[in-house]
């Protein structure tokens, strides 16, 4: 297990090496991108939302990868099971989306002329505002309010490449924000319940290897005695001790986990499993949907299988408590890069 960061550093000194690694509850660690050790072509940054209820999910992304900016909207009804997407691209952007150096501050802004997007960092909640016209040719609109606790813990992770010493990953998963909201398309309206609704932020900044693959898998809400449960887990196909980002938040307390693996079934609609190397975290999910988020550009691609649906299984706390999760609703993915 990597070690733990509890005193606040730079993320490069000034001549562009990584000062610290390891892992955090809280993103102590300053990017300061004015050190990165790579030009516009190497490093990527997003911001990706997720709502996820029992009817529905709702997300959006804004990217910027140096030679691509790309913003996406994507709503999947888990009634229906239609899904649709939506959003725009921009060759050569070189980093001018500017997106924020911290997961806790700097807004987000974009006009296009087919939507407008507002992501709004407040003290204690994030608010997503949306309209597009053309949206799945009924329209889209509509604010979403995540509500997030400043002195809950999230997973923050910052990740060493020992063979490549100029890559780097810097990363905060903020995965218990209750969200309350409505959203229309067409003439359909979807409600967010923040007893039932719960959004997750992946915050990345990094430098990764033209190739990359990793597994990633999350969920949240509440045990059958009403304690407060998220979770985050994953790791990359080579190695489960790399992007590691295991961790359970119980009641907003962060509870770091080892290496988890994950065996997925050769049908993707049956259950997929999660075992734990110390026997922490032990876990199914029984897939309810399959998204599948796919680009090529011949140099540039992605493949992506996610999967929503239900968790069950037990985590074990840092003081050996058991936690039985039962239904918790979420997500797992593999995801491959060529970038």
């Amino acid at each position: 297990m990597s070690k733990e960061i509890t005193e606040a550093s730079d993320l490069f000194d000034e001549n562009g090496k990584l000062i610290i690694d390891g892992w955090a509850r809280k993103p102590i660690i300053n990017y300061n991108r004015e050190n990165v050790p790579c030009g516009w072509h190497r490093l990527k940054e997003w911001d990706n939302y997720v709502v996820v209820c029992p009817n529905h999910v709702f997300s959006v992304t804004v990217a910027d990868v140096g030679y691509l900016g790309q913003v996406s909207f994507n709503l999947i009804n888990l009634k229906t099971l239609d899904e649709t997407s939506g959003g725009s691209m921009k060759f050569f952007t070189k980093g001018r989306m500017n997106l924020p150096t911290s997961s806790q501050e700097g807004d987000i802004e974009i006009h296009e002329d087919e939507f407008d997007l507002t992501l709004k960092k407040l003290e204690d909640r994030r608010i997503i505002s949306f309209k597009y016209p053309t949206f799945g040719e009924k329209g889209l609109a509509g604010t979403i309010t995540c509500y997030q606790d400043p002195d809950k813990d999230s997973i923050v992770k910052v990740n060493r490449y020992e063979k490549k010493k100029k890559k780097f990953y810097y990363s905060d998963k903020i995965m218990w924000m209750p969200a309350e909201g409505v959203l229309t398309f067409g003439d359909e309206t979807y409600e967010f319940e923040k007893e039932k609704c719960y959004c997750r932020l992946d915050w990345g900044r990094g430098n990764w290897p033209y190739k990359i693959h990793w597994y990633w898998g999350g969920g949240c809400g509440k045990t059958e005695d009403g304690h407060e449960i998220w979770f985050s887990h994953g790791h990359s196909y080579e190695d489960p001790t790399l992007h590691d980002k295991n961790m359970v938040g119980y009641d907003g307390i962060g509870h770091k986990l080892g290496p988890i693996k994950f065996h997925l079934p050769d049908n993707l609609m049956d259950e997929w499993k999660f075992t734990s190397e110390d026997g922490r975290f032990e876990m199914t999910l029984k897939p309810i949907y399959i998204h599948e988020p796919n680009m090529n550009f011949i140099i540039f691609s992605s493949k992506a299988i996610i999967v929503y649906g239900y968790y069950n299984g037990q985590v074990i706390l840092d003081d050996g408590t058991k936690v039985k999760v039962k239904n918790i609703l979420g997500h797992a993915e593999r995801v491959s890069w060529k970038w």
